[in-house]
């Protein structure tokens, strides 16, 4: 399991003394200081930002009004750009085709990112790291050391930036390393890949495509691209927000969520990886979120697939009084051969006074919303293999990216 760690992670190795020899897994070197700052532009709407190499608070300026116009149209809080394009991915290791992995892809709750945690992801089989800087805002880093290759996230946060756990290299929120204490005089434009980071929707998107480094034509271009707006339809209220990692391919666990095959016999039973502990094992919760599951029949009302991989919901509770309704937001990422992130928010219209049932209840729509993830993927939907009209035009959307996107230029 790839989940988030914490400040408390494992202490920086000793140095081994003199200048270390060139990492097999490759020395990120190069790139010459660019305007917003070495190695990544960050801002903040209605404020400042942080970059990496130094950070830069005051981007200054008409571009950095740009910046903000961009963030501003397309509902962004922060975003942090880097300055490099990606220099150490080959090809031959990532998943996916290059039109696939070129958009947007949701990959943690906001939440569950604070000043003293890492998150570490796969997608399209490249390791990553998310963190926040000194200034609060979110990065996102190649989780492999430009020293030995070892994952950064085993290690912990010192003042916004990421610290290595065998040797003590840090690197800021662009991948810059700006601290080398196995080494004499530290070696200057040494590098891991960033990724651009936008923080929108209580979500943090990483851009999985090709980056093409600091620009404004280019920067306006991908955020542009960012998928519409996730946040729950007016009238709902999230509840629940679960996040696990599971033994299927990408492509298999969207099909099952859509019930392509409209089935009529269970599935076998699907293994969740938690990637948080927020999820309860206690029995109360789980005997509570039982019966309100069973309280009600879920019947689509509108189901629609959007790039990135997420499949966006809205399914009617029948069989009891009044206009019951659920949102969901389903992310199913790429992560390795075999395995998928899946990130879902559970969202009502009608709890009464939902904050303070959440915040009393929380472990039970926990528990709800990773049972009913359960239920999707393995139950029964309906007893006579049909499928929806809501899920078939979402099938037929996903039909079309999948053509979209399969060819390998």
């Amino acid at each position: 399991m790839r989940g988030a760690r914490t400040n408390a992670g494992v202490a920086a190795g000793a140095s081994d003394g003199g200048v270390e020899q060139q990492p097999q897994g490759g020395l990120g070197v190069g790139g010459e200081a660019s305007a917003f700052g070495v190695s990544s532009l960050s801002t903040v709407v209605g404020g400042g930002g942080g970059g990496g190499g130094g950070g830069v608070v005051d981007i200054g300026g008409g571009r950095a009004q740009t910046r903000v116009k961009q963030l501003k149209q397309h509902g962004a809080h922060t975003f942090t750009f880097p300055a490099m394009a990606a220099s150490q991915i080959d090809e031959k290791y990532l998943m996916g085709t290059p039109a696939e992995r070129n958009h947007w892809f949701p990959v943690a709750f906001a939440d569950t990112l604070d000043a003293a945690t890492m998150i570490p992801f796969d997608l399209f089989n490249v390791p990553w790291v998310a963190f926040r800087d000194a200034t609060g805002t979110a990065a996102c880093i190649k989780d492999e050391c430009a020293h030995r290759a070892c994952p950064i996230s085993l290690g912990k946060l010192v003042d916004g930036k990421v610290q290595c756990p065998y040797h003590g290299w840090e690197y800021t929120s662009g991948g810059e390393c700006v601290k080398m204490p196995s080494i004499r005089k530290l070696l200057p434009h040494v590098f891991v890949d960033a990724a651009p980071v936008v923080e929108r929707d209580g979500l943090l998107y990483v851009w999985a495509g090709q980056w093409e480094g600091a620009g404004a034509e280019h920067e306006a271009r991908a955020l542009s691209e960012l998928p519409e707006s996730l946040v729950p339809p007016p009238g709902f209220t999230a509840m629940s927000e679960v996040t696990v990692d599971i033994p299927m391919d990408a492509e298999d666990v969207l099909a099952r969520l859509m019930d392509l095959s409209g089935r009529s016999a269970p599935f076998e039973a699907v293994p969740f990886d938690r990637v948080s502990d927020r999820v309860s094992d206690d029995v109360f919760p789980k005997i509570v979120a039982g019966i309100l599951r069973g309280l009600r029949t879920p019947v689509p009302r509108r189901v629609s697939f959007l790039p990135g991989c997420i499949l966006d919901s809205t399914i009617g509770l029948e069989g009891g009084g009044g206009d019951w309704n659920i949102h969901q937001m389903h992310v199913v990422l790429p992560a390795r051969p075999g395995t998928s992130r899946v990130l879902f928010r559970l969202s009502t219209d009608f709890v009464v006074l939902p904050d303070v049932a959440r915040s009393i209840g929380g472990q039970v729509w926990r528990n709800l919303a990773e049972m009913v993830l359960h239920e999707q993927l393995e139950q029964v939907r309906n007893g006579e293999g049909k499928v929806s009209d809501h899920v078939e035009a979402a099938a037929a959307s996903y039909e079309e990216y999948r053509r979209g996107v399969s060819s390998p230029n």
